[in-house]
């Protein structure tokens, strides 16, 4: 037998390598070690011993916790410092950073083997809620060593004695290697532990490790303590318990082991994230680190932070829980592919097969996307993966690692217990909403551009949805010219165009929605808004550049804009915030007509011969009035949506015609777009707005100046900002409101109908142009009655409308709730009035009407909030019944002109003035009171304070240690909070102490109380009475109107009954001249001529204008059309009481005033609220 001596020191590595399962050992050789239960290590190599050792020295036997310490790095990694590039949380950004961080892998894994237990205990069992960390750094100069803590409630380790190994389970499963409760491979489990070391190699490492459990269900507590690296066992302490079931485990991590003299910050911060990650993977459970809770509850706000930190700009997250076991979330990233991942709550930073699993389902679809859209490229899932950011938190069966780290999962898929197949609606999301696509394609563009001449390398951009010129960058570059969309569709027509004018110099860039008004804004802002640096980049625009010299310009990409937006007021405002983009940064190039906007039809009239474009409708309207007799159709282009790829080419095919080029003429046209867009200059825009004229016409001309589309054009869309977002002191509506009310009344909406489906009609039939959620939200917010809603709600909540647990952010969707008109809306808007109101025009058809006018003032009742453009309101709501009192009073000559109070249906605390304004105080009341705590029972809060807000206000209290602990005993439309407030001489506090502490007062502001009067003019009101004053006018005057309008149509209506009436009885009557005329067959113009000569009026008589046409061949056909079935005698009768009841209901309006009509339908409307408790009873108090 050939025998080699070998040195000592090469004998260690050979067998250090041989048994090493650290770094990718194979399964086989770490089960060979559990099976010898460690029990002894021996060489099993032909060795002799070394000229300088003996047999002794050479072979040697250890004990498993002697192994353990002798050789860490198979066990729990390295215990030597390493620096990586990690995710942690940042407390300034609110969200996760990369950061380069110092830590020890060893003490991060005895750390994390705690915490992963803890992360355990919820799978086994569910009602665990907490979930709490403290470490504390210790101090050498102090002697005190560093210290670590993590709590959790529920079921902790049974207090049994086992009787096999003779000691009590704590003992056992937290102080003998080897032990544990997963070596059953035959069960599913959940769990992170396998082998049997997990707590123990912490117990190991640490100085002092001591276990806490208790058991509510045996009445019992252990506690047991360990020192000196396990070695010293302290007996178990069993105690009398009667608390909640709980678990904590402290231990003082013996940081000579890992060559640590401190436990450093950096160490520390890597701890915390861990903690945050144990947040994101944990459902309903409070996470607190070293007492303060963790911004993050559950996966999906642990993927949205993640939100601006792979990528240059924020983008959303994308979120999907696939089913129990399975929770996804995918970011689009521009650092390359980033993997955050878990298994059953462990950190798998090395990612595995369950990313593999899903990377492999999202490329493959991507790459199936894209190579059907893009045909000049083909993509790879390489090519897809450095462009996604995945997150993964997955349940998986039993699961198997490459190494006792558990870094990286190497289970295979078909033994994970589960399957996740993404679905449909969260792969459509992928491909549509997470900028992904974009990228990738914009990185093969790129890729494909590289061959191009490096001369024109500025030309080679990423920017997504970019339709970059072929010469942009280029050295003829000033011939380029960019158009910027409003929006993908407006993208599609303007790309259509350039087939007409080429792309070497038309580039086209969609922008989203409406663009951040710079002028102002902060370099953070900037920085983070993803619109201005794309616009920057493709530019080539350069803050602190002014491009006032030849040189300067030519650094430019693009030679012009030419802004393509809707030809609405929203498209008016896209353009404001675009010029003052450049007069804020670069305000040399609008002086030098860098800036253009491209106009297209408003409208188009269609005749027999031709088609007409209108750019305005004064325009139209002249056109019109030119041509009264020339018949034509209307077709109204509000979006650029509407136009066709076709027309999208006529407009090219006459670009000059359609392009108006903005002209700086002095200083006035950059002041004026300072004025309208600077935030200091808010009474400059209120004044300006107060001075609006009607839309004219505007001769279209090949350039505009500035000045004149501030004044113009852009004043219009600040005029229809202030109009959607603030209401009329006529019917306390927004117009949004009012399209809803009018399309429920064409409707006749009283039985209930889907919001959703409600939302479609009232689009259809009021020509809503703007998105139908906003709709949603519309008819949401009027059918709301819960505390602090409204007061009379429109429309009848028949579903889940939202609670004031959210301030009715919790309504269902609109899918699955119904509504229909109030049982109070009839009687509020009285259906007579409608023939009497002015109704808009829109598209050539009447819609909504101007505004309502309800017997009652609508905004006094709901009150009103609003933000509009140099202007915003704020309306506290009132009681209806004090309203009509006031309004009968005042109809009888009661002019008092005091301030009616503000009133909350539903709410149970104390409005009272307070000064100009009023105080709203919640219910408080005090339990018990010892000198360091107060127990208090909150039943009610402040007007527009939310539970939920509340809820989080009172875990910041606990956080800060002004409260201990509280309890929730609410219902969806009452408060009940019972806390306990600790603080020394707390017995002291008095009532209003305990409710500025617990922030139960706030303000209801009387003093910015804006609305639109009855002829459309914004007005500022002092007070409630002086918007009943406003209101009590007009609606009076629509009496009048009314009992004149009627009184008039009674009278037509009877006149031509009592026509019918008179022709009956002469067809009845033998001697009538009438009835022997008819028996002879007479011509039609024979019998007009007789009933003429009898003295029957023509039906032109009975019209609203009272003419009096009887040669009208038609003039009689009310008559002679009369049936035989109507010449009966019950007819005749019939028709004889319908005069007298029609004749009788004349009169009684004639001898009924305005004001006497007014106060029988308050007094109607009275008797209907004073049905409802609520409004009764508050009356009563």
């Amino acid at each position: 037998m050939l025998r080699r001596v070998v040195s000592t020191a090469a004998r260690r590595r050979s067998l250090a390598s041989a048994l090493s399962i650290h770094g990718g050992a194979t399964a086989h050789v770490r089960a060979s070690l559990a099976s010898l239960h460690l029990r002894s290590l021996h060489t099993s190599l032909p060795l002799l011993r070394s000229d300088t050792g003996t047999v002794e020295d050479l072979y040697q036997k250890k004990t498993p916790l002697e192994h353990v310490l002798l050789r860490p790095g198979m066990y729990i990694g390295s215990v030597e410092s390493t620096k990586e590039t990690m995710w942690i949380w940042s407390d300034s950004e609110r969200r996760m950073v990369q950061r380069s961080l110092e830590f020890v892998p060893a003490l991060y894994k005895i750390f994390d083997e705690i915490l992963v237990n803890a992360v355990d205990n919820k799978v086994r069992d569910s009602a665990m809620s907490r979930l709490e960390v403290s470490v504390l750094p210790g101090s050498a100069a102090n002697c005190h060593k560093a210290t670590i803590s993590v709590f959790n409630d529920g079921k902790g380790i049974p207090i049994q004695f086992h009787k096999q190994e003779n000691v009590y389970v704590p003992e056992l499963v937290l102080g003998h290697l080897l032990t544990g409760s997963n070596f059953d491979d035959a069960s599913a489990r959940l769990t992170g532990g396998r082998h049997g070391y997990g707590a123990k190699l912490t117990n190991i490492f640490s100085s002092e490790f001591v276990v806490e459990t208790g058991d509510a269900k045996s009445g019992q507590r252990y506690t047991q303590t360990w020192r000196n690296n396990m070695r010293e066992r302290g007996e178990p302490i069993i105690a009398p318990y009667d608390g909640d079931d709980f678990t904590r485990i402290t231990f003082t991590p013996d940081l000579a082991k890992f060559e640590m003299a401190k436990l450093t910050s950096s160490m520390t911060r890597v701890l915390r994230k861990r903690v945050f990650d144990v947040a994101g993977c944990l459902p309903n459970v409070i996470v607190k680190w070293n007492d303060e809770e963790v911004p993050l509850v559950g996966f999906e706000s642990y993927v949205q932070a993640f939100e601006g930190a792979t990528t240059k700009e924020a983008e959303l997250a994308l979120y999907s829980r696939a089913n129990k076991r399975w929770e996804i979330g995918v970011l689009p990233s521009d650092v390359g592919f980033v993997q955050v991942s878990f298994v059953n709550g462990m950190t798998t930073h090395r990612g595995g097969t369950h990313i593999n699993y899903i990377l492999e389902q999202l490329c493959k679809r991507i790459a199936d996307h894209i190579n059907s859209k893009q045909k000049d490229m083909t993509v790879t899932a390489t090519q897809i993966k450095p462009h996604i950011a995945l997150f993964v938190n997955a349940l998986i069966e039993n699961p198997t690692f490459d190494s006792q780290m558990k870094e990286n999962l190497t289970s295979r898929p078909s033994t994970y217990g589960s399957t996740c197949v993404l679905s449909e609606r969260f792969i459509k999301s992928v491909l549509n909403n997470s900028g992904i696509v974009e990228r990738v394609v914009a990185a093969m563009k790129t890729k494909q551009r590289s061959a191009l001449n490096k001369k024109v390398a500025k030309k080679t951009i990423l920017v997504p949805k970019l339709e970059d010129a072929n010469w942009a960058g280029s050295p003829r570059a000033s011939e380029c010219t960019l158009i910027l969309t409003e929006g993908d569709s407006a993208k599609a027509l303007a790309v259509a165009g350039l087939a007409v004018v080429g792309r070497d110099t038309y580039g086209v860039f969609p922008l989203r929605g409406k663009f951040l008004n710079v002028r102002d804004a902060s370099d953070s802002q900037l920085s983070k808004n993803a619109e201005f640096s794309h616009l920057c980049t493709i530019l080539g625009l350069k803050l602190g550049s002014k491009y006032e010299t030849p040189e300067e310009k030519a650094t430019l990409r693009y030679g012009r804009v030419l802004i393509m937006t809707d030809q609405d007021h929203d498209g008016s405002h896209i353009k404001g915030l675009l010029l003052n983009l450049f007069h804020t940064f670069w305000p040399q190039l609008l002086q030098d007509n860098f800036v253009s906007t491209f106009l297209t039809p408003l409208m188009k009239a269609q005749t027999k011969q031709t088609v007409l474009p209108f750019f305005s409708v004064p325009e139209y309207e002249q056109w019109k009035a030119s041509n009264p007799d020339l018949s034509h159709s209307v077709k109204y282009y509000k979006g650029l949506g509407t136009s066709t790829s076709a027309e999208g080419k006529e407009y090219f095919e006459e670009l000059n015609e359609h392009t108006v080029d903005f002209r700086w003429t002095s200083d006035d046209d950059g002041d004026a777009i300072a004025m309208v867009f600077s935030k200091d200059r808010v009474a400059e825009r209120k004044a300006w707005l107060s001075n609006l004229a009607p839309s004219t016409l505007h001769e279209r001309t090949p350039t505009m100046r500035l000045h004149d589309f501030v004044h113009s054009e852009l004043i219009q869309f600040s005029h229809a900002d202030n109009a959607r977002s603030i209401p009329s002191a006529i019917d306390g509506l927004k117009p949004s409101q009012r399209k809803v009310l009018y399309a429920c009344f064409k409707r006749k909406l009283t039985k209930e109908v889907k919001v959703a489906q409600l939302a479609g009609y009232c689009a259809e039939h009021t020509a809503y142009h703007h998105g139908e959620a906003s709709l949603h939200s519309t008819i949401v917010n009027m059918a709301q009655d819960y505390v602090g809603a409204n007061n009379i709600p429109l429309l009848y909540p028949s579903g889940q409308f939202g609670t004031r647990l959210q301030g009715g952010k919790d309504a269902a969707s609109p899918r699955y709730i119904f509504t229909y008109l109030h049982q109070y809306t009839r009687l509020l808007f009285p259906e007579a009035d409608e023939p009497l109101l002015e109704y808009v025009i829109d598209d050539g058809d009447p819609v909504e009407p101007t505004y309502y006018v309800p017997i009652l003032p609508l905004l006094l009742v709901n009150g009103s909030e609003g933000i509009g453009t140099g202007w915003s309101t704020s309306i506290p709501s009132h009681h209806p019944i004090q309203l009509i009192d006031r309004l009968l009073a005042r109809i009888d000559g009661d002019a008092s002109c005091d301030a009616l109070a503000p009133w909350v249906k539903g709410f149970q605390g104390k409005i009272a003035p307070n000064g100009l304004n009023y105080l709203s105080t919640g219910d408080l009341e005090i339990l018990k009171k010892t000198p360091r705590t107060v127990a208090v029972r909150v039943s009610e809060l402040p007007v527009g304070k939310w539970v939920e807000d509340y809820k989080n206000f009172l875990h910041n209290l606990i956080a800060t240690k002004k409260v201990r602990v509280f309890t929730e005993h609410h219902t969806d439309k009452t408060v009940c909070f019972e806390l306990v407030i600790e603080k020394d001489g707390a017995d002291a506090m008095d009532d209003a102490t305990l409710r500025k502490l617990l922030k139960l007062e706030s303000n209801i502001n009387t003093t910015n109380m804006h609305a639109f009067n009855a002829d459309g003019k914004l007005v500022k009101f002092d007070s409630s009475a002086e918007i009943l004053d406003a209101f009590f006018n007009v609606r009076l005057d629509l009496y009048a109107r009314r009992k004149t309008y009627y009184e008039d149509r009674l009278g037509r209506e009877c006149a031509k009954l009592e026509n019918r009436v008179r022709f009956l009885q002469e067809m009845a009557s033998d001697a009538s001249p009438l009835r022997s005329l008819w028996t002879s067959r007479p011509s039609k113009a024979d019998a007009m001529a007789a009933l003429r000569a009898a003295g029957f009026a023509p039906a032109s008589a009975f019209e609203v204008d009272g003419g009096s046409d009887a040669n009208d061949k038609d003039a009689y056909d009310y008559l002679l059309q009369t049936s035989f079935l109507q010449c009966t005698l019950e007819h005749a009768e019939k028709l004889t009481r319908e005069f007298g009841a029609k004749q009788a209901t004349l009169e009684q309006l004639r001898e009924t005033s305005p004001k006497a009509l007014w106060k029988a339908e308050l007094h109607a409307l009275r008797e209907a609220l004073l049905e409802d408790a609520e409004y009764h009873d508050a009356i009563e108090a």
